[in-house]
């Protein structure tokens, strides 16, 4: 897997990018607020089809018109492919449009043609800040490598939303018991499928994280524990209606599921250091590299954003170690200090400023 070339036109704070990156490691270096951040998060869409990380759309587009392009060539499988995003801005509104060789699709048909493994720092709220981000942190790998999975979040989305305005219009005393128990059915079945991917993927990623970690950490040991809905969803899903309705929402279903990321048995959030919660991190992030690669025989591109910082000498050694294995990288830092010479002297090494890109050497 790798991406050939990138365009960018209008995109953050690039108002013109064309870039052709090398096919091992890349290093971008660059003081915070210059676009590195916005160069990854561009990369990242190419996999996703939507940002991991604005708020809203409208946040995507530059200051010089109202749409904001994405184009790239990758390769994957022995051929290339031609990826295209468009974010066109009507009034409040963003509208994005996704190609693939050309040809319209729709948003959940784009993860699988390129796949990515990105860490930045807001990834340390995998381990510090509440389930959402786990959650997603699971999404957005199994889009990339689970036939069917990305249909099922949609699916899912349209059920909670349904069933949810359902439940208010029944705790006011509307609505229909046979309207809600289809959308109980639907409910369960669109839960079972998401369950058992998410299920497979923890077990998968449990022994590489403990590996990646021990490696990196220092031989601390890092658990991963999957806790999902109740075995019986159907029955789980009947005994929550009376609170449901209640409510007005749905409490049962992987919506509300959890990630338990445990560091020598205590939950890492209270128990590490912020040196040992980034290790963590990054052990899922190169786990999660490894699965898809093992699912799809394609190492993903890593995009790793200011991943050395807070980790001492010996963690820096181990992880550059790792990350330099093979593949394609993408990495950014406010400087070259941390890198061994010899990765910097096998690396092509750019500069971002202002949202301009620049080779060094």
């Amino acid at each position: 897997m790798r991406l050939r070339s990138l365009r960018l036109r209008n995109h953050r704070n690039y108002a013109q990018l064309d870039l052709s990156p090398g096919p091992g490691v890349n290093v971008f270096i660059g003081a915070n607020g210059q676009g590195k951040t916005n160069l990854l998060e561009a990369v990242a869409m190419l996999a996703l089809s939507a940002s991991p990380r604005a708020r809203r759309e409208l946040e995507l587009v530059g200051p010089l018109g109202p749409a904001s392009r994405i184009e790239a060539e990758v390769e994957t499988e022995n051929r290339t492919k031609q990826l295209a995003i468009t974010l066109s801005v009507e009034g409040e509104r963003t509208h994005r449009t996704i190609e693939v060789d050309g040809a319209r699709r729709r948003a959940f048909d784009l993860p699988g043609h390129f796949r990515v493994t990105l860490f930045w720092p807001d990834d340390l709220g995998l381990v510090k800040a509440g389930p959402e981000l786990r959650r997603r942190f699971l999404n957005q790998m199994l889009v990339q490598v689970e036939p069917g999975y990305a249909r099922a979040l949609a699916g899912l989305r349209r059920v909670l939303e349904q069933r949810n305005s359902l439940l208010k219009r029944m705790a006011a005393g509307e609505g229909d018991d046979d309207v809600l128990a289809a959308w109980n059915q639907e409910l369960v079945r669109v839960s079972t499928e998401i369950v058992a991917a998410r299920s497979r993927a923890v077990r998968e990623l449990e022994p590489e994280a403990a590996r990646c970690h021990a490696e990196i950490g220092a031989g601390e040991r890092l658990e991963i524990r999957y806790e999902g809905p109740p075995d019986n969803l159907a029955e789980a899903v009947n005994k929550s209606l009376a609170d449901d309705i209640r409510r007005g929402s749905t409490t049962v279903g992987p919506h509300r599921d959890d990630l338990r990321v445990l560091l020598d048995g205590q939950e890492a959030r209270s128990y590490g250091s912020q040196g040992q919660q980034r290790t963590a991190v990054v052990s899922l992030k190169l786990a999660e590299a490894t699965l898809i690669e093992r699912r799809t025989g394609e190492r993903p591109v890593l995009l790793l954003d200011d991943v050395l910082s807070e980790l001492d000498s010996e963690r820096r050694a181990a992880l550059l170690d790792e990350v330099g294995a093979g593949g394609q990288v993408i990495v950014t830092s406010v400087e070259a200090g941390p890198f061994p010479p010899d990765l910097i002297a096998k690396a092509r090494v750019w500069t971002v400023e202002k949202g301009n890109i620049h080779p060094c050497g």
